[in-house]
């Protein structure tokens, strides 16, 4: 008698989701690396977003009734759409023009951006605690990209602020889905992005050859399917015991940089990175846990 297999228990499967999560989206970085030496980070961005509106449009458009995609804050959606399509064309030229591992390093601010916008301009009450693992994360950013040192390059100074804008977003986000509905949340940012990226695409525009369409496609595809694994986990799981496995995606995207492009970080960058990532999943991880207590209370 063969026995049919345990099935695996949320908490793990969470934590498989959410590894690969991080993992595709660090292929999905790597790959946009790869394709910046034939296409303008520009168009990867438009490329890129426009197939993954393709991936996720059945999924968005899904169910009889679509009265839910109505928004009813549309200025915000807007916004939101223009900032995320900004730090899109930032992060991905940050991609193309610094060490793969470096770069997501700095992509790790956006927690420690999000407490200082929260402050200011959500009245969040900020714990000296937070506050401390803030100044110590930017002090993280400090030691890799060691202003006076070295010269400051542009990558770095586009992935802090693609980080902001993230940090920008998430607020926003909080504010839209108080009256929205996800899949209206989802479906705005998707053609926002989609419109936004196009236009200085446009400007920079070479017909890409086939291997580039499917790199480009793969891309698309597997952001979008890490977006939606990472949701996934988070359902599954309290984000409080998820969000420290994005971790994960710095000795990741190290790894394929060191594999793919040759990169070997020097001794600084990864002292950086670690005060960066660690900084950034302590605030992340009381967050999380802040925001059970409310919903517990």
């Amino acid at each position: 008698m063969s026995r049919s297999p345990t099935p695996l228990s949320p908490a793990v499967l969470s934590i498989i989701l959410m590894l690969g999560a991080v993992t595709l989206f660090s292929a999905g970085h790597g790959l946009v690396r790869y394709a910046s030496t034939e296409l303008h980070p520009f168009q990867i961005s438009f490329l890129r977003s426009f197939f993954g509106l393709l991936f996720v449009l059945p999924l968005i458009m899904k169910g009889p009734d679509y009265s839910d995609l109505r928004v009813k804050l549309p200025k915000l959606h807007l916004i939101r759409g223009a900032t995320s399509s900004i730090a899109t064309l930032a992060w991905f030229t940050a991609v193309a023009t610094m060490p793969l591992g470096e770069a997501v390093a700095l992509n790790f601010t956006a927690p420690l951006f999000a407490t200082i916008l929260a402050a200011i301009f959500l009245h969040e009450v900020v714990r000296a605690k937070r506050w401390a693992a803030t100044l110590v994360g930017f002090m993280g950013v400090m030691i890799v990209i060691r202003p006076g040192v070295e010269t400051v390059q542009l990558g770095a100074l586009l992935a802090l602020g693609s980080a902001m804008l993230i940090s920008v977003n998430v607020l926003m986000i909080r504010v839209m889905a108080q009256v929205d509905s996800a899949r209206a949340i989802v479906t705005s940012f998707n053609l926002f992005l989609t419109i936004f990226t196009l236009i200085p695409a446009i400007f920079v525009w070479e017909n890409p050859s086939l291997t580039m369409i499917g790199i480009t496609f793969g891309i698309g595809a597997l952001t979008t399917l890490a977006h939606l694994m990472l949701t996934r986990a988070m359902r599954l799981a309290e984000a409080s015991a998820v969000i420290p496995l994005d971790f994960v995606r710095l000795p990741v995207s190290a790894l394929i940089g060191y594999i793919w492009f040759v990169e070997v970080p020097d001794l600084w960058t990864i002292v950086g990175a670690l005060i960066i990532g660690v900084s950034a999943i302590y605030i992340a991880r009381n967050e999380a846990m802040a925001g059970r207590k409310k919903t517990t209370s």
